[in-house]
């Protein structure tokens, strides 16, 4: 949908030249009053929808943003920068499985969110800017209607056993195909020097998790990777014993870091941090510090989308062939 400065204020009933506060103002006292997520009670009827009033709002923030003062020249700036101006400009895969939605949190007047609004559909990669838990409820959103779609072709009158873990693979295997590790590694990591190879290396901080009982470890201690079962990276110490799993401070690593080893793409060393031993305990877990440092590998990056939608076919062609 294109919508144009002026466009954009028409939508939200406001004249042109209003003030940002003004603008978030109104943009908070519609969206209680038309998204779905407000109650009933709340909802009344505008002759816009929810979309083109976020839509509008986005458009008028970024003018804002911008600072120009001369709305008149900052529209035909905008319209000479951007004649297709869309809800959002992420870069795409275009051999990704499916389209996901982009979702955008809707809050009201005191910044309560009231819920998730789709301010774009397609097969667009994650950037920072977008919520990560709602990058992931748009892509559970997918599986769901991928399963969906089977049970309906199927006449399956009842949910099959282990649906949800089909359901939780599936969202694995798409958010591999919206995520691009090489950038992402760029902002989530810290970048120290390169190898001989010219590839950058990447410092992380993280962890070993492990259940009680397990080897101790020392401060300076190198570990190893010893296998990956059910998207989980299991180290060893130097005398080949399981200790645990790795395990980060920051959620969106596991869907950045994981992948990479299961596609060995990466060169990995791992060592006990030097600081004091920091552990904690959760449920019977116990946790280690660890410095983390990967370094990308030279791999044919345009066949990981054809072997990850193989990899999707299978699970859902397992998933029709269930009871």
């Amino acid at each position: 949908m294109v919508v144009t400065g002026q466009k954009a204020y028409q939508i939200l009933g406001i004249e042109p030249g209003t003030g940002k506060s003004e603008i978030k103002k109104r943009y908070r006292q519609l969206m209680l009053q038309v998204h779905p997520d407000a109650g009933a009670s709340l909802q009344e009827s505008y002759e816009y929808s929810a979309q083109e009033i976020n839509i509008a709002y986005a458009v008028l923030m970024k003018e804002q943003s911008e600072g120009h003062k001369d709305i008149a020249n900052n529209r035909r700036d905008h319209a000479a920068k951007n004649k297709k101006n869309t809800a959002w400009d992420a870069p795409v895969n275009a051999n990704a499985f499916v389209e996901r939605e982009v979702l955008h949190y809707v809050e009201d007047y005191d910044g309560t969110v009231l819920g998730s609004f789709c301010v774009a559909k397609g097969k667009y990669l994650w950037r920072m800017d977008e919520d990560f838990p709602l990058f992931l409820r748009s892509l559970y959103q997918c599986s769901k209607k991928l399963l969906d779609e089977i049970d309906d072709e199927l006449h399956r009158c009842e949910a099959i056993r282990k649906r949800e873990w089909f359901q939780s693979e599936l969202t694995y295997l798409l958010a591999q195909q919206f995520i691009d590790s090489t950038v992402l590694l760029k902002e989530l990591a810290k970048e120290e020097g390169a190898g001989v190879d010219g590839k950058p290396a990447f410092f992380i901080t993280a962890m070993l998790e492990s259940s009680g009982g397990t080897a101790s470890v020392k401060a300076g201690e190198l570990l190893y990777p010893f296998r990956v079962r059910q998207h989980r990276l299991y180290l060893q110490n130097q005398a080949g014993k399981e200790l645990g799993y790795l395990s980060f401070w920051d959620d969106r690593l596991y869907y950045v870091i994981i992948p990479l080893f299961e596609q060995k793409r990466v060169l990995v060393k791992i060592q006990v941090a030097e600081k004091p031993v920091a552990k904690r305990r959760r449920a019977g877990k116990e946790y280690q510090n660890l410095h983390l440092w990967i370094r990308l590998l030279h791999t044919d990056v345009n066949r990981l989308p054809e072997n990850l939608n193989l990899q999707i076919e299978k699970l859902l062609e397992e998933y029709k062939e269930r009871a």
